[in-house]
């Protein structure tokens, strides 16, 4: 438990450090945080090939764990010539065009013997791609739409809801559902987890949204925020509410995905808690949906 405890606190304060770095001068800020992500997100594609592999299937471990840095080229070039909304369509192509990479490197490396099994290995290799690397490197989309839409602090509102909710829907569903137990949410998969764990998250999820609304609104550089895009306290009830949800389908992904590779955790990086998708597996899918709400701002 102290192991745990202290390892918590270092994330806390990484997290804190890489998040205060955004408000240095020249865009200096966004790309440390860009580099932070990038780290996290290199480690957790690692450990999902270490779980493919588990699971009794072949892996390009240097396509799928590199692909994050590729991506990231993509989206730069795309943010400075494109607009945002057309950004995710770039990298859809560019997935494409790795995966097509990816199979001219894995049927060099066999030597074109085995086609099935060469399609087979890149199959795994671009879904490794694409989870956990092009759905987490989201967040570094958002890191950069201060930019875009000319509002200065959009980014850390967004990135702050993105892990309140995160943090948030996991302690209140471990507390309450310590606290109350019961049936199970979904046996099979977590047997840890109940209905009762499940409900308390959604109430940290709307918990961590609620004062995320509360800064912003309290905060006058912050506050424009909310007039320049109409947004009421429920909206971010709502958001609090459909993320807290997607981010407990996450972690029931990630759970479901260790149960077939027959393994506790993702990996051992982090004393106490385990690998990087074991912290991030619930954040990968709460990104996804404020990224769409990011989308969806920019039209507005």
């Amino acid at each position: 438990m102290k192991k745990r405890t202290i390892t918590s606190i270092y994330i806390v304060l990484a997290v804190a450090l890489a998040i205060g770095c955004k408000f240095l001068p020249m865009q200096v800020g966004d790309y440390i945080f860009d580099i932070f992500i990038l780290s996290l997100t290199f480690v957790a594609a690692f450990e999902m090939c270490s779980l493919v592999e588990k699971c009794g299937k072949q892996v390009n471990r240097i396509s799928a764990c590199f692909y994050c840095i590729f991506n990231y080229v993509v989206l730069l070039v795309s943010l400075k010539y494109l607009k945002y909304a057309l950004v995710p369509l770039v990298e859809l192509g560019a997935l494409v065009v790795w995966f097509g990479i990816t199979i001219i490197a894995q049927s060099i490396k066999d030597n074109g013997k085995n086609i099935r099994s060469t399609l087979s290995t890149c199959a795994f290799t671009i879904l490794s791609c694409v989870y956990p690397s092009l759905l987490f490197t989201l967040y570094i989309n958002i890191n950069h739409i201060d930019g875009v839409l000319g509002i200065n602090h959009l980014s850390v509102v967004l990135i702050l809801l993105i892990i309140a909710i995160t943090f948030l829907t996991d302690t209140f569903a471990y507390l309450i559902g310590r606290l109350i137990k019961g049936p199970k949410l979904a046996p099979k998969i977590s047997p840890k987890k109940t209905i009762s764990g499940g409900v308390g998250g959604l109430i940290g999820g709307v918990v961590g949204a609620m004062l995320v609304f509360a800064l912003v609104y309290n905060v006058k550089s912050l506050s424009i925020i909310l007039t320049q895009f109409s947004l009421k306290w429920w909206h971010f009830l709502l958001v609090g509410l459909i993320s807290s949800v997607l981010g407990q389908i996450g972690d029931l992904v990630e759970s479901k995905i260790k149960r077939l590779a027959d393994t506790k955790d993702s990996g051992n990086i982090f004393p106490g808690h385990g690998g990087m998708l074991d912290r991030i597996d619930a954040m990968i899918f709460v990104t996804t949906i404020i990224y769409i709400l990011s989308l969806i701002l920019t039209v507005i």
